[in-house]
């Protein structure tokens, strides 16, 4: 398993984690109201759930499944996907943050941190998406 696909998978387990920790808090106050405040985590239960787990898992599957190139690099540009972890990465930080917290405009800097690293994402797994056995559609023949 390549490198970025091992800190994708381990980042979206963190993620996960604390997603299951904020998750757990939010529905033990449903039952039992202890503090005011915990409702402020739905928020980023939410925002760790859906993009630092789920997105981030398949993005690490996708970088490892796909097929690879013939040659040295062959998972593609190596670079723009540690670029694209970085940013997705702080994108989902910044829209768990912002959504404690309740600033808009911090929630909205992170979506579009996640966007920009999925782009990234994008830019290096594109390339390597080919037809089932690897083959174009077959040309018409020439008459």
């Amino acid at each position: 398993m390549p490198k970025l696909s091992v800190w994708l998978v381990r980042a979206a387990l963190i993620h996960m984690a604390a997603g299951f920790l904020f998750g757990s808090q939010v529905l033990h106050h449903k039952g039992i109201p202890i503090y005011a405040w915990t409702w402020k985590l739905l928020d980023p239960h939410i925002e760790l759930m859906i993009f630092g787990w789920t997105m981030q898992f398949v993005l690490g599957m996708g970088y490892w499944i796909l097929p690879r190139f013939s040659g040295e690099h062959r998972h593609g540009a190596t670079r723009v996907g540690w670029c694209g972890f970085a940013l997705f990465n702080a994108g989902v930080t910044l829209g768990a943050l912002g959504g404690w917290f309740d600033a808009n405009d911090v929630v909205f800097a992170g979506r579009v941190l996640l966007l920009t690293g999925v782009v990234c994402f994008v830019i290096v797994l594109w390339p390597r998406v080919k037809p089932l056995g690897g083959y174009a559609a077959a040309p018409r023949s020439q008459v």
